[in-house]
């Protein structure tokens, strides 16, 4: 276990408004996208599967880069996966426990 620092609410929201949805390197065979922020990947988003439309896909699942971080339930869109990973970034990224 390694002790951090916490970020503040103030500097968490910084790097989440600097934030942008890029194409990750592999999009073409994992149609992944990253959400990166000062050259850093917060978020990763990737397509879910177990739909019943045509692809199986039924949405957008994120997960916090390099983390066990990740959301439940799929959301509609890229934008929608996105806002809710970085909420649960800056929740992670402000808490005080040690990790």
């Amino acid at each position: 276990m390694t002790a951090r620092r916490p970020l503040s609410a103030t500097a968490a929201q910084a790097v989440i408004d600097a934030a942008e949805i890029v194409k990750a390197p592999d999009w073409s065979d994992t149609r992944r996208w990253h959400v990166v922020s000062g050259g850093d990947v917060l978020v990763v988003i990737e397509p879910s599967y177990g739909g019943t439309s045509r692809s199986g896909r039924n949405g957008w699942r994120w997960s916090i880069a390099g983390r066990a971080v990740a959301g439940i339930r799929p959301e509609k869109t890229v934008q929608d996966a996105a806002t809710v990973g970085l909420a649960a970034w800056k929740r992670w990224v402000t808490t005080k426990e040690t990790r």
